[in-house]
């Protein structure tokens, strides 16, 4: 929510209305979003339901990837992995020019480690 409404308070001309698909599944790996998997065909479902009820996809908001860096190996395959799904994700939903919002965390280790 905190998003939708900064998306709002930014151009209000532009967006009179904000509307969210919510498909987040805390603790997914990358892998588990890829095309035939159970996550994004629930994704293309809903957002294939959001459009049918007059809405239209005008971005993806992307937090997910910390689980991927739990060994080296998906570590170093999330970008391949991540560039596939939005691929799939902009044909699948016929919009080719998508915009995707990818949400990252920084920590700041030192005052992660420190007292």
């Amino acid at each position: 929510m905190a998003f939708a409404n900064a998306v709002l308070r930014g151009d209000p001309r532009r967006f009179r209305v904000v509307g969210l698909v919510p498909c987040a599944i805390g603790g997914s790996g990358i892998r588990e979003w890829s095309r035939g998997g159970r996550l994004f065909d629930g994704l293309t479902r809903r957002a294939a339901a959001a459009v049918q009820g007059g809405g239209e996809i005008r971005a993806v908001l992307w937090f997910q990837g910390e689980r991927d860096t739990l060994n080296i190996s998906d570590a170093e395959l999330y970008k391949e992995r991540l560039r596939k799904l939005f691929i799939d994700l902009r044909t699948d939903l016929k919009v080719p020019l998508l915009p995707v919002i990818q949400v990252c965390m920084f920590y700041n280790l030192y005052s992660l480690n420190s007292d």
